[in-house]
């Protein structure tokens, strides 16, 4: 089983100091679980990696690739009906949630794409702009904005547990044992707002919709010409099976599911 470090009361004090650096520079309360996973494998591991990427997530590099991606799920999708009643007070709390990993997960996946020297998968995709302009390139929101703490997956209660992980598998490859997506594991503060989303992918799940946007998705963040970010080959046999995964399907199938989330639970678009 992979190990994990989990922000910040279980990690030493130099592995708390590059995640504060991390929130610092991503501009977000959260750090995902790529680099708590490489804080799993040691201070070093996680220093080496951060050091590599830390530049162009500060001269804007990576948001500037990670930008269109958002594109990928259209503007004029039908959005879904009420939201469940019992969440309503908590809104606020749940879409700094979904702003804070949605605003990190583009510019992870572009990094770390670059990072493991991975290479699209061949399609030829049209160009993102689609007359409309692109983007504002992703960035953080506040870093001081108030979001509950991430809990741990097995702390949960079991009902909980498996509606994660049939999310889990929504625009997956459909394996058991997929890194389990934080995102998912957030939201369970609201155990109605986690049945609501459920409901709310299941149609783009079964439709195959959610697949292909992570396919695309993936492929164009491979597309990013940063391969002066690619880790030595001694770095990169340490890091592939630790986050191979990771980047070759979970953030791929995240960077959309939390577009059309972002934008389904905003003020207005629900009824």
């Amino acid at each position: 089983m992979t190990r994990e470090i989990a922000d910040d009361a279980a990690a030493p004090a130099a592995i708390r100091s590059i995640y504060e650096d991390i929130r610092a520079v991503l501009g977000s309360p959260v750090v995902n679980l790529v680099y708590r996973r490489l804080a799993g494998q040691g201070e070093d591991v996680l220093r080496d990696s951060w050091r590599l990427l830390r530049p162009a997530y500060l001269d804007g590099r990576i948001a500037r690739y990670a930008a269109p991606l958002a594109l990928i799920v259209p503007k004029d999708m039908a959005m879904p009906g009420a939201l469940p009643p019992a969440t309503a007070g908590d809104m606020p709390a749940i879409r700094a949630v979904i702003a804070a990993y949605n605003a990190n997960n583009a510019r992870n996946l572009v990094a770390f794409s670059a990072l493991l020297g991975l290479e699209p998968g061949g399609t030829d995709f049209p160009p993102l702009d689609g007359g409309a302009g692109m983007p504002d390139a992703p960035s953080g929101i506040p870093i001081d904005r108030p979001i509950p703490a991430l809990p741990a997956f097995d702390s949960l209660p079991e009902a909980l547990q498996q509606t994660i992980r049939r999310l889990n598998l929504f625009g997956g490859t459909g394996e058991e044992g997929a890194p389990i997506a934080s995102l998912y594991v957030h939201l369970s503060h609201w155990p109605e707002m986690l049945a609501y989303v459920e409901r709310l992918l299941q149609p783009l799940h079964d439709a195959g919709t959610l697949t292909r946007w992570r396919v695309e998705t993936s492929d164009r963040a491979a597309m990013a010409p940063l391969s002066d970010l690619r880790a030595p080959a001694e770095l990169r046999t340490i890091l592939e099976p630790i986050l191979g995964a990771l980047v070759r399907r979970t953030i791929p199938k995240m960077v959309p599911i939390g577009t059309y989330l972002g934008r389904a639970l905003k003020p207005g678009a629900s009824g």
